[in-house]
């Protein structure tokens, strides 16, 4: 879409005064259509049409180019007339596949009369199980600007597509099509992917017709990559839209109907809508808004905070469940702050084989007194429906004096409805209707009518389009901010008010308005009882200025997740940017998986925008997963940058918003538990705040400006280990772009210069504090930040918004957006400045929270606002890094780096840990939902020194041996020893009868004494201990993972003998 714009000529936004020329219109356009087959959608087919002229008058009914009529009718009020159609593609309404994606001069119609009369064209198809209806939205359908409009087409049974219908009222125009998904496949004659272009061109002379078709199985893209396409021209079209047939519920075989409409151009749409629910379910019962501005919020039964924001071309389904209740003629407010286009998407019955598509005229005051009349309501060219009505009147219109009459005469109606967020207009649901039907009313009334037939639905609105306000816009000065008015010119209103980006501008309530902003205006102008909006003006700097903004869809992810960016990119000078490139470079611990630009090309990591013209708006979306990682910190933050490079200079005019702030959760034991809500982050069996040394829960800190009285230094503190441990520094409070004092125990503001938190973030008015954590925290949270005040003697309201960042500001998380602080406080209150449930921290680190406060209000007779007590509720652990290589005990499972396992040392047991990986138990152990090990117990770190130090904290070495066991020789049943002298707690002798290959444990009994001793005594032993080794195993009750193994000795046993030979006389054993 092209919004005039300031920069070239003056120009005008003009609407005709009092417009008649829609629905009821001397002149008529039906555009020709596709459906998915012949007869599939639409077999029998009709038009009808009727008046309120009491007198007849001709009709001429003209195919395509031809200037000879094929059909007349003679109308009045008493005699509506109905014109059969030949069945399914007769190439009238519905073309062939020949016809399809080429300029046909046969296609179409066109209704007018001979004498200017007004009258309403309708038509209606039908087959087997399908029903559809489209009223003509006449000379108000007629225009140069329109947006491709239906519902997502999700039905997958044969047969499904969606059609663009385009009627040239002029020779020699062009007509292009654009902003479709580049995916998007359209029929080009018998081949449903003959047209794959990325916009499509055509001209065509008046009475010439030009039909796209997307058949919805031929590629994911053609479901709604071709809603909110545009559709510009040259000269006057006529568009016709919707799906032949389409599915609204994914999940359902059955959901298929035939439903269409005709649109008006975008400078004939609004901005307030209300829906009547027809008789289907939520699935089936929506509206559907396309914007046709950037930056278009979408409002719900008067909720000041928007369901959603949407840029040009985008759509958004509102959903069913905001009707207010789920009962046939319930109704929905929908409120946009830019003019959008409106569809209802309802159903004839709880079948989800029943629906039908409107195209909903905005709300406006102009509208008709009566609808006179609607031909023969239950007839769907031949086939029978149940119909009826739906009314949206004025809500200062008695209810007595909207008379409805059919073809039984006056009809009852039901008690009116109100609707929710809108007082103004009150609605109707009037089912079971017959024959010809009327409305009269002594006020404004939009009717629409309904029918349905079993698996058939139709829909259409009858009024609506009728009238618009005169209200003439001039531009004056130098065409480009600085220095240009806007003007109301021409007519006189009672009152004004200007808008920018759909937000009333204070003060701004006269005939002219001076811009100093970049972006879209428009004026609210009253008139006795009616309001009416201009259509939007775009106004752009004069020097070149782009402006960057880089969102996510989640601002805390964890390892193994995917995040993705959106990075918009709009061009706010009045001329063209050229050689646009967009860099956003994904920071360490962020790999990329894809990456999605509207428009150019995309190199890792460049977007190559190329050329940006003057408000123009273009977005890329990229997405990509957190890599899994080992550090030994519950999270990492992240902060990812784009930036904009292009051949001119960018005046920065326009605030960028390039960072998005990123907090990744770590898996540090890849357990499937983040370490944030992990109680055990190494799955040791040992609680991290066991391995801690001290604890805080819920401690608070803050700056509450008391002591001693107008302090900006951090002076309040629940607990003293905030200090001793949690805390490393803090900062004083201080304040930037806004004139402040603290004349006492409150920041007194006396200027707050900016008026919304864009302009606050753009001039940097703010207030700010920070602290410093510590290092070696465990486990820091900060549960909650909050803001309180007393203030019963006054003080101006005003607005105000939170940030956190964790590395002064070049990236930071919102915490809380706009929250408005008034000025009626009797007593002391509390406001959240945190919307998160939690946000983890890092040690060693330093957090600052810059609170932007805009938007005074001198609602109290006072100059100035107050702002008082700053509030940070935290929880940690002490963390003990007992080895001293800067990783927390939590974080490692050789605590004291003395090769014994955590787990073994805490529980006192060689086997704790199932000797293979030093993690509790043998294998990958399983987790309970808060990360602790099923299979461990977790008691008390053993202390076997009971010196205050659990084992897995202190170092412990195996026993060292000063004098190791020495050989020895004895006399048989004569005892011998062997001695250990070492550091040991614990002994176990052990004995080798094979020369020292093997040993086996021994134990105290008839042989042996002393064997759990140092000393271990033999006793009596027999020769046949002779040679015998012996060795001791000494344990430390400080150090379970190992002992410390003797050398063997060797025990001599011997008789006490005197052997003598002839020569020589041998004394064994002596001694």
């Amino acid at each position: 879409m092209e919004i005039k714009k300031l920069g070239l000529l003056i120009l005008f936004l003009i609407f005709g005064i009092l417009k008649s020329n829609a629905q009821l219109s001397d002149l008529h356009y039906l555009p020709p259509l596709k459906q998915g087959s012949n007869n599939s959608s639409v077999k029998e087919q009709a038009i009808y049409m009727s008046t309120p002229e009491s007198t007849a008058f001709t009709v001429n009914a003209y195919r395509g180019t031809s200037t000879i009529p094929i059909a007349s009718f003679s109308i009045s009020n008493a005699t509506p007339a109905r014109y059969d159609l030949p069945n399914g593609d007769n190439g009238i309404t519905m073309v062939q596949n020949n016809d399809t994606g080429i300029v046909i001069t046969t296609g179409g119609l066109r209704f007018e009369s001979t004498g200017g009369q007004r009258f309403y064209v309708n038509y209606r198809g039908s087959s087997g199980a399908q029903s559809t209806s489209l009223t003509s939205k006449g000379r108000q359908a007629m225009g140069t600007n329109f947006k491709w409009g239906g519902a997502p087409n999700y039905a997958t049974t044969s047969d499904i597509s969606t059609s663009l219908g385009i009627m040239a009222t002029e020779n020699n125009t062009t007509v292009d099509i654009f902003g479709y998904n580049p995916g998007c496949e359209f029929r080009l004659q018998n081949d449903r992917d003959g047209i794959l272009d990325d916009a499509i061109q055509v001209v065509l002379n008046a009475g010439e017709s030009f039909v796209l078709e997307a058949y919805t199985t031929e590629t994911a893209a053609n479901v709604d990559g071709w809603l909110g396409a545009s559709i510009t021209s040259d000269k006057n079209i006529v568009i016709s839209n919707g799906g032949l047939n389409y599915g609204v519920v994914p999940t359902s075989s059955s959901s298929r109907d035939a439903g269409i409409d005709q649109p008006v151009p975008e400078d004939n749409l609004g901005k307030d809508y209300v829906f009547i629910r027809g008789g289907g379910q939520d699935s089936t019962e929506f509206p559907i808004i396309i914007a046709t501005q950037n930056n278009t919020q979408i409002f719900v039964n008067g909720n000041t905070t928007p369901m959603a924001t949407i840029n040009e071309g985008d759509y958004f389904i509102v959903p069913g469940t905001n009707y207010s209740s789920a009962s046939p003629g319930a109704n929905m407010y929908v409120r946009t702050s830019k003019d959008a286009y409106a569809y209802q998407n309802l159903a004839g019955s709880t079948g989800v084989q029943t629906v039908g598509l409107n195209f909903v005229a905005p709300l406006n005051c102009l509208i008709p007194d009566k609808v006179d009349n609607i031909p023969d309501i239950t007839d769907a060219a031949g086939t029978t429906l149940n119909g009826g009505i739906t009314i949206i009147a004025s809500a200062t219109t008695p209810d007595a004096n909207i008379v409805v009459t059919d073809g039984s005469g006056a009809v009852t109606k039901p008690a009116a409805l109100t609707i929710s967020g809108n007082t103004d207009w009150k609605t109707f649901y009037i089912p079971n209707l017959t024959g010809n039907v009327d409305v009269q009313s002594t006020g404004p009334i939009a009717v629409g009518f309904f029918g349905a037939n079993g698996n058939r639905g139709i829909a259409g609105y009858f009024s609506g389009f009728d009238v618009a306000p005169n209200v003439d816009l001039q531009i004056t000065g130098t065409q480009c901010l600085p220095g240009s008015n806007l003007e109301v010119v021409g007519e006189v209103f009672d009152a004004y008010q200007w808008f920018y980006e759909g937000n009333p501008i204070s003060g701004a309530t006269s005939d002219t308005y001076n811009p100093t902003v970049a972006g879209d205006y428009y004026v609210r102008v009253t008139k006795g009882p009616c309001t009416y909006d201009s259509n939007t003006l775009a106004a752009y700097y004069c020097n070149p200025d782009i402006q960057l903004i880089k969102t996510a869809d989640q601002t805390m992810i964890n390892e193994g997740e995917n995040i993705t960016f959106t990075i918009t990119v709009q061009n706010f000078g009045v001329d063209p940017a050229t050689n646009l490139v967009v860099t956003d470079a994904l920071p360490t611990g962020l790999s990329l998986l894809s990456a999605s630009p509207s428009t150019g090309s995309w190199t890792s990591p460049n977007w190559n925008v190329g050329t940006l013209n003057s408000g123009q708006l273009e977005t890329i979306t990229i997405t990509a997963v957190a890599v899994f990682n080992s550090l030994p910190n519950q999270i990492r933050h992240l902060a990812n940058i784009a930036l904009n490079t292009q051949n001119q200079v960018d005046s920065n005019l326009s605030l960028d918003r390039p960072s998005v702030a990123i907090i990744v959760n770590n898996d540090f034991d890849n357990d499937g538990i983040i370490d944030v809500v992990d109680l055990d982050d190494d799955n040791d069996g040992i609680l991290d705040c066991t391995e801690s040394n001290g604890t805080i829960t819920n401690g608070t800190f803050g700056w509450y400006l008391n002591t001693p009285s107008g302090t900006l230094a951090m002076d309040n503190t629940s607990n003293p280990e905030l200090n001793s441990w949690f805390l490393s520094s803090t900062s004083n409070l201080s304040y930037s772009g806004i004139t402040a004092s603290t004349p006492f125990s409150a920041v007194q503001i006396d200027n707050m210069p900016s008026t919304s938190l864009e302009e606050a973030l753009y001039n940097n008015d703010y207030i700010e504090v920070s602290f410093t954590t510590a290092d070696n925290l465990s486990n820091p949270i900060l549960h909650n930040i909050n803001w309180g005040w007393y203030q019963p003697s006054g003080g101006d309201s005003y607005t105000m918004s939170a940030f956190l960042s964790a590395d002064g500001f070049i990236s930071s998380i919102l915490t809380k957006e706009d929250l408005v602080i008034t000025n009626n406080a009797t007593t002391y209150q509390v406001f959240d400045l945190m919307d998160q449930t939690f946000i983890p921290l890092l040690p060693d680190t330093t957090y600052t929270l810059r609170v932007y406060v805009y938007n005074q209000i001198d609602d109290d007779g006072e100059n100035y606002s107050f702002f008082d007590d700053i509030n940070f509720t935290i929880s940690s652990c002490r963390g003990m890094d007992s080895d001293s290589d800067n990783v927390i005990d939590s974080y490692e499972l050789d605590s004291d780096n003395d090769g014994c396992s955590d787990s073994n040392e805490a529980y006192n047991n060689i086997n704790a840990d199932g000797g293979d990986d030093m993690v509790y138990g043998s294998g990958v152990p399983s987790v309970n939902a808060n990360g602790t090990v099923v299979a461990a117990a977790y008691p008390t770190p053993a202390d076997m020194d009971t010196n205050g130090t659990p084992e897995f904290q202190e170092a412990g070495n195996v026993p060292t041996i000063t004098v190791a066991p020495a050989n020895s020789h004895t006399f048989v049943n004569t005892n011998d020893t062997f001695s250990s002298t070492d550091d040991g707690d614990t002994y176990q002798w052990q004995v080798s009868t094979d020369g020292g290959t093997t040993f086996t444990d021994i134990s105290d009994g008839p042989e042996y004494s002393g064997t759990t001793t140092n000393t271990l005594t033999i006793i009596t032993p027999e020769v046949d201990k002779n040679g015998y080794q012996y060795r001791v195993l000494i344990a430390s009750d400080t150090f379970v993972c190992g002992n410390t193994v003797s050398s063997p000795a060797t025990l001599t046993v011997g008789p006490r003998t005197i052997i003598t030979n002839r020569r020589i006389t041998f004394r064994v054993n002596k001694n």
